[in-house]
């Protein structure tokens, strides 16, 4: 399960001069906000543009009208949006950003991206759940996804008919390993490769030569 719960921002603290202006500012953006919970995202943007020609800095509107094209999937407008806000001197309101950040990197398969957004998110705010799990979510699928790569280039290598040279420097490894040369054997291995990229079709030998060493060298 992926909490992509986009935190849209209903409540506005808006401080200006003239009443009627701040009392039409906060029509514009609570008619977006019942554009939105409607499910009516076009028109919800269409207000809270509408709002930010009055307030063009107001963080809360930012937040609002990104969500609302988080939505739509639009999702490096989005983005923009929410990066906007990042420098905010409200931290529970950044945070909430990065999360939804890590939402839209989610969203993309920008798994690395979202990691470092999720981690940025609880940083503010280390109490958040939702970005808590979305961020081992994330590392996990990030995880499958290298598990299944290196699957797929181990098959490949598998399919990797080895050339007669190939085949000699394997036996001339072999013949050191069993000499207990195994830094040596592997050497050759690792050296060869450049010259024969055939020899990738030993692999798991070289493998098993690495852990050797490693276990030599106390690794």
């Amino acid at each position: 399960m992926f909490f992509s719960k986009i935190r849209q921002l209903f409540t506005l603290l808006i401080l200006v001069p003239i009443i009627t202006n701040a009392q039409s500012l906060r029509e514009k953006v609570n008619k977006g906000n019942e554009h939105y919970s409607q499910s009516e995202y076009e028109l919800a943007i269409n207000k809270y543009k509408d709002a930010l020609l009055d307030d063009p800095l107001n963080e809360r509107i930012l937040f609002n009208e990104a969500d609302a094209l988080y939505k739509m999937e639009k999702y490096d407008e989005a983005l923009e949006g929410f990066q906007k806000i990042l420098g905010s001197k409200d931290l529970n309101l950044a945070s909430q950003a990065h999360f939804n950040i890590g939402n839209v990197h989610f969203k993309q398969e920008k798994l690395t991206e979202s990691i470092y957004a999720y981690k940025k998110a609880l940083e503010l705010n280390s109490s958040d759940y939702d970005a808590k799990y979305n961020l081992e979510l994330a590392r996990a699928k990030l995880k499958e996804q290298s598990e299944k790569q290196e699957q797929k280039n181990d098959e490949k290598q598998e399919n990797i008919e080895p050339s007669d040279y190939a085949k000699k420097i394997k036996e001339q490894a072999e013949a050191l390993a069993s000499q207990g040369l195994f830094k040596q054997a592997l050497s050759l291995m690792n050296r060869e490769l450049k010259n024969d990229p055939t020899i990738a079709a030993f692999k798991k030998f070289s493998e098993r030569l690495q852990n050797v060493v490693d276990i030599d060298e106390g690794v």
